[in-house]
């Protein structure tokens, strides 16, 4: 059964997302109390998950309804109706956060906040006068004050902010045979093709008073 995204509260950076969904129980879970077990499958199925135009999944917030629950030939397992809210991320636009540098490449800046680090801040939404330095592989940020490094070894917080959120549908394991598979692992490697893009993506920027690395404002 497909879910059906009810309604959407937003809490800042985090949204209550309430969800109808049939949730598979396993046998072995059957002696707990209903709920508990309900909600276990609950955070097994949804925490740290995408869904598409909503959000990162962070945890169950509450449990509204269960009704009957339905067993279907050559499954063990008691599908439950229930309706219930997530805790999902995601930052509204124009919303300014902390976090620190996880990652500098020619192409940007990549940002964590611990939980979620695919926040990405791209060259043109960096501080003017910001050019990347081949023999350090650091982003540098040249002013009429001198040179600032945006070095992760600094540990500094960097405070930013989203500028808007992206979301990529996952490519899917392929069914093919094993070896069929190392294969074409192979030659994604040789393509250069190493790593997916994320399914969820924030855009943010560095571009503004009291932005970037919060050793610069001090």
């Amino acid at each position: 059964q497909k879910n059906a995204l009810q309604s959407i509260k937003t809490l800042v950076m985090f949204t209550v997302v309430r969800i109808k969904d049939a949730i598979p129980v396993p046998a072995c879970e059957l002696d707990k109390p209903r709920p508990l077990a309900v909600a276990n499958q609950i955070e097994l199925k949804y925490s740290n998950r995408v869904i598409a135009d909503v959000g990162l999944c962070v945890c169950l917030y509450e449990i509204l309804e269960l009704k009957d629950g339905l067993i279907y030939v050559s499954d063990s397992s008691v599908h439950i109706r229930a309706e219930f809210t997530l805790v999902v991320f995601r930052p509204f636009i124009g919303e300014v956060m902390t976090g620190v540098i996880s990652k500098s490449t020619p192409d940007g800046l990549w940002l964590s906040i611990g939980f979620f680090a695919d926040i990405f801040v791209p060259p043109h939404f960096m501080m003017d006068g910001t050019v990347f330095d081949e023999a350090s592989q650091l982003w540098v940020w040249k002013s009429e004050h001198g040179e600032a490094f945006v070095d992760p070894q600094l540990n500094s917080p960097v405070r930013f902010r989203v500028t808007s959120s992206k979301f990529r549908d996952v490519k899917r394991p392929s069914k093919a045979p094993a070896a069929a598979n190392v294969a074409a692992e192979a030659a994604a490697a040789a393509d250069g093709d190493e790593e997916d893009d994320p399914p969820f993506q924030v855009m943010a920027s560095i571009k503004d008073d009291g932005l970037g690395l919060l050793v610069w404002w001090e």
